[in-house]
């Protein structure tokens, strides 16, 4: 091997580096990797700059109507997307990981392998919104494991930037490999969004295929600029049961009709569940999904509400997960405020709020709820015996108030601590 080797003269690369036969590049120079590095580092920033920037979105959605060849088309393109979806989803459980670039690195070529007719773009694609759909899962049920599977989820295809484009009221979509894209007439924006978000720019697209017809729901997600920080009050927000919320102005969303509403649901659950047929186990699916929109609007609207108080800069609430960590405790007060937690999904409120919010520029922020329903917000004396039920009467003072606005108030106050 040495006397075959003597009479070789190594080939010269760019920079005059000289590199062995068997490497099949040349090693670059060491400006050029530095330069390279840095080049690399900085997209690397740039992309955390940009997670961190949190650029607000909005989503509208709106009903797409497909011919008998599209719809069969999508329906084949969104079975290979949630089978990728799918694998990538049990990679992800498995390694206890939701790194896209990781399972990139990966799964990618023998997904491509598997898979030749889904295009590229979209493995890609499949590979990041299972590692959001992994993410979220582990969030809302940190004690069970992953238990979502491909062949339950809805025909479902999301498209990026690569996949798609829109241009005025005419959307382009990628199909399968070999086939043309398909351009498909939207609906007019609706006035109220061209007016509210005039410099929106199209993030991505999800098209969700109704497998019992020839009908597609379709999201288009945009992105909003950020508006610049306003300066204002605090505005401090209590949480409660019988009144959604309170503020520290004075400012409240009673719901009566969502008792009534929900009462009514709990009802057609229980009579449903004694029959425990087929078609019961269909109407109670449907029962649940028609609950859900019913407090979605309901959640939407108080946190418009909430946004829309004029003069405020900062919104405060009570940071729940601290609030459930106290309810694991066996004691009366964690009872009730597990099963305050149980009956609304506040989180939701709270981030209906924070996305509305952001788009005025007003920040919402979350404190300690330790004591803000005991505390009296006059002289700060801290007693279980000062409420009792919706009033609160402070034992030191004598001072009187409605218990969910005296929280308010503290919540306020601690917040504006926090801010320095």
């Amino acid at each position: 091997m040495m006397q075959s080797m003597r009479g070789y003269s190594a080939p010269r690369g760019r920079g005059g580096i000289a590199w062995p036969p068997s490497l099949p590049y040349a090693p670059q120079p060491p400006r050029r990797i530095e330069r390279n590095m840095a080049r690399k580092k900085s997209a690397t920033a740039r992309r955390r700059e940009g997670m961190a920037d949190n650029t607000p979105t909005r989503a509208l959605v709106m009903p797409l109507a497909l011919s008998p060849g599209q719809h069969a088309m999508y329906s084949r393109l969104a079975d290979l997307y949630n089978r990728v979806w799918g694998s990538a989803a049990s990679w992800y459980d498995a390694n206890h990981t939701v790194n896209a670039v990781a399972a990139h690195k990966a799964l990618y070529a023998g997904l491509r392998d598997r898979f030749p007719q889904l295009p590229s773009q979209f493995v890609c694609n499949a590979l990041r919104d299972a590692a959001g759909a992994v993410r979220s899962w582990n969030s809302n049920h940190p004690k069970r494991r992953w238990s979502l599977r491909a062949s339950r989820r809805k025909p479902t295809v999301r498209f990026d930037l690569r996949t798609m484009g829109l241009r005025g009221n005419l959307l382009t979509l990628s199909s399968m490999h070999g086939q043309k894209r398909q351009r498909f007439l939207l609906p007019e924006i609706p006035e109220w969004f061209d007016e509210r978000y005039p410099e929106r720019r199209l993030q991505t697209v999800t098209l969700v295929l109704d497998p019992n017809g020839l009908m597609a729901r379709l999201t288009l997600t945009f992105r909003i600029p950020k508006a610049e920080p306003v300066e204002g009050r605090v505005l401090g927000v209590d949480l409660g049961m019988h009144v959604l919320y309170r503020d520290s102005e004075g400012g409240e969303y009673r719901y009566p009709r969502v008792q009534r509403v929900r009462r009514r649901y709990a009802y057609g659950r229980r009579t449903l569940q004694e029959k425990g047929t087929r078609s019961a186990h269909r109407r109670l699916k449907a029962i649940g999904k028609r609950e859900e929109r019913f407090i979605r609007d309901v959640d939407h609207r108080a946190a418009k509400r909430l946004a829309d108080t004029p003069g405020i800069g900062v919104i405060a609430f009570e940071d729940l997960a601290r609030i459930r960590r106290l309810a694991r405790k066996g004691t009366r007060t964690g009872r009730r405020r597990r099963n305050m937690l149980n009956q609304w999904p506040f989180s939701q409120l709270q981030e209906f709020t924070a996305y509305k919010a952001a788009a005025k520029g007003i920040r919402v922020i979350m404190v300690d709820p330790a004591y803000t329903s005991q505390r009296c917000n006059r002289c700060g004396y801290v007693d279980k015996g000062n409420r009792d039920r919706a009033r609160f009467d402070c034992l030191r003072c004598g001072h009187s108030d409605d218990a969910d606005h005296n929280a308010a108030l503290n919540i306020r106050d601690r917040a504006i601590q926090s801010l320095g």
